[in-house]
């Protein structure tokens, strides 16, 4: 019986000494801490730059991984690359579309290519402050950037070159619905009503926005280039009235409407001429819904409109 509970109390002392030197698994580095910038994996990181703004913001975000809390400030410096949008031009973009190409330098400012990632954060930002007006929005434009040095830890080696995107917008642009009609002015039984999507591409500045007429939309690559005969311009002015200008070539006679901010829906109509022909194009170019409930909403709405209109 002494036998027996010498052995159970060395058992149990055993336990305890073994757990007191086991440390909880938060408290060690389960896998190595690296530096790398936030989105790199995905290879393309897409940036929004407003024409409403003299100058607008791009933030590179740098973040070092691990399950542990900084114990001390880890400094990051960071370098452009943009070899790499010319790789990236070779291996992933058809040579009859458009090419990427790198961000004059004399359009944006990077004060500091070191990032601070401090004592208990997880990441931090770096800055590059870009001016928008002087980019066209048929052309395609990135920054590319990497990891130069750490001052700890060792930067990944893995997704280590990050693809800045440069997409030009404004309130104004995005994913539209045209829900109109088509009338031949010298015979108004010659007509076609269509619902069809456009997307509205922000240019010039803050308050103008691209359209194609009828005429499908330009695919990237594609041989059948409709921009130059079949675009034109929508401004809104400061009364939300609508200032019509073509784009190239399409034969615009004249056109105006009303914008409704509230709805995000343009009151549209335009004359133009077309193969010997002069047409009446009308309707509601409403921005995408987000589901059916807000489409029913504005189904509903353009029903009211043209009620109103029509007596």
């Amino acid at each position: 019986m002494k036998n027996y509970i010498f052995a159970t109390i060395s058992l149990a002392a055993a336990l305890l000494f073994t757990a007191c030197d086991q440390e909880a698994p938060m408290d060690t580095d389960l896998y190595p801490q690296t530096a790398y910038i936030v989105g790199a994996h995905y290879r393309i990181i897409d940036e929004y730059l407003d024409l409403s703004y003299e100058q607008d913001t791009v933030n590179i975000s740098v973040a070092i991984s691990g399950n542990r809390s900084l114990g001390s400030d880890v400094k990051v410096t960071l370098e452009e690359c943009p070899e790499a949008i010319d790789t990236y031009n070779q291996r992933e973009v058809s040579a009859r579309a458009r090419q990427y190409r790198p961000l004059s330098t004399d359009i944006y400012q990077i004060p500091s290519y070191d990032v601070t990632v401090r004592k208990g954060e997880v990441f931090h930002t770096l800055p590059v402050y870009v001016n928008p007006s002087s980019l066209h929005c048929d052309s395609l434009y990135m920054l590319a950037f990497r990891i130069a040095a750490t001052s700890m830890y060792e930067a990944t080696k893995i997704d280590t070159v990050a693809l800045l995107r440069m997409n030009l917008v404004n309130k104004y642009s995005g994913q539209y619905y045209m829900n109109g009609v088509i009338k031949n002015v010298d015979n108004p039984n010659d007509s076609l009503v269509y619902v069809m999507p456009r997307q509205l591409t922000a240019t010039k500045d803050g308050r103008t926005v691209r359209m194609f007429h009828y005429d499908n939309e330009w695919v990237e690559g594609s041989s059948n280039d409709y921009r130059p005969t079949s675009t034109f311009m929508i401004t809104v002015n400061d009364d939300n009235s609508l200032t019509l200008h073509t784009w190239d070539k399409f034969d615009l006679v004249e056109g105006g409407g009303t914008y409704y901010p509230e709805m995000k829906v343009y009151d549209i109509w335009y004359v133009y001429r077309d193969k010997g022909k002069t047409w009446r194009a009308e309707g509601f170019l409403y921005k995408e819904r987000k589901n059916n409930t807000e489409q029913h909403a504005i189904n509903d709405w353009m029903e009211l409109m043209r009620a109103k209109k029509s007596k």
